[in-house]
């Protein structure tokens, strides 16, 4: 069917490769507009093609530490509000000593003393992802072993009474500077607990409550208990406080973090993201040429000969 002549075989070829070509860049441009991607392998970039390689690696990193930086914030949230558990139950033991003292009345005294060991032990076995946050690098297991205050009483020795690891959690961030996650339950409770059992020991001494009236022996004793109280109740504020600094420090390292995946994400866009409205021009104008080069090739290829001649 084609064309008998050398002209009319010169004007047949480029057609036909006219058509072939155009169907090429509109079935490239077609997946352009499919897949929002100027290619859909690396090596169609060409030169960009490292560029986007090292962009998307950094991207990576950057997300994945981001990542462990939230994680972080969450469990530092936790870890505050149990470190704050502590302060306020023991305060609250102190503030009811106090008005016990005022009232000549220790009647409430053992069942405050109670509630407050209770809310200790409870914040101080805390987990985060089950694992205890006060235990160190030890991963399982309540590091305050003691659930009774009968049991506190006659638990003096710190082994007994906790179950931790010899060192500290820590973690490394990358940046040189290894954090310590959190003290250790026998580093933050010892002399608490030392507190309680001696307010413990004087209930005991006296029944199991102290009555009322009190007698002036209790009074001056309650005293300093309350203002040892205050003491413990300040290090675990102070303890709070360095938990809410890097929490802060977290969400400040991972906001930046964020801030930098995205001007990454955006450099890789640059390189990869087609531009959908240039497409769309291009792929009207292909059609335009493919239409001309379609009728010339049809016209062509019915040519015989005789029309020629």
């Amino acid at each position: 069917m084609s064309a008998s002549t050398p002209l009319n075989a010169r004007f047949f070829t480029r057609a036909q490769g006219d058509v072939r070509r155009i169907t090429s860049e509109l079935g490239n441009l077609q997946a352009q507009i499919a897949s929002t991607k100027k290619a859909d392998t690396l090596q169609g970039f060409g030169g960009a093609s490292s560029r986007i390689l090292s962009a998307s690696s950094m991207r990576a990193q950057t997300d994945s530490r981001a990542s462990v930086l939230n994680q972080l914030e969450a469990r530092f949230g936790v870890q505050g509000a149990a470190l704050g558990q502590v302060s306020d139950a023991t305060q609250s033991l102190a503030q009811t000593i106090r008005e016990a003292i005022s009232a000549n009345d220790g009647r409430g005294i053992s069942t405050e003393l109670e509630l407050a060991f209770n809310s200790i032990v409870s914040a101080l076995n805390e987990t985060w992802n089950g694992q205890p946050m006060f235990a160190g690098e030890r991963q399982t297991g309540s590091p305050v072993q003691v659930t009774s205050l009968d049991e506190l009483a006659v638990t003096v020795q710190p082994e007994e009474m906790f179950n931790e690891a010899d060192r500290s959690q820590i973690i490394d961030l990358g940046d040189g500077a290894p954090i310590k996650l959190a003290s250790k339950a026998s580093e933050l409770s010892t002399d608490l607990f030392n507190t309680l059992r001696q307010l413990k020991f004087m209930l005991n001494g006296a029944g199991g409550t102290l009555g009322s009236p009190m007698t002036g022996s209790y009074t001056a004793t309650l005293q300093n208990i309350a203002a040892d109280l205050d003491n413990h109740s300040k290090n675990f504020v102070t303890e709070e406080g360095r938990t809410g600094q890097l929490q802060k420090r977290f969400e400040n390292d991972r906001l930046r973090l964020e801030a930098r995946s995205d001007l990454l994400t955006k450099e890789i866009g640059d390189q990869t993201d087609a531009d959908l409205a240039e497409v769309s021009i291009r792929l009207n104008t292909l059609l335009t040429q493919y239409e001309a080069a379609a009728k010339t090739f049809s016209e062509l290829s019915q040519l015989s000969l005789l029309k020629y001649l």
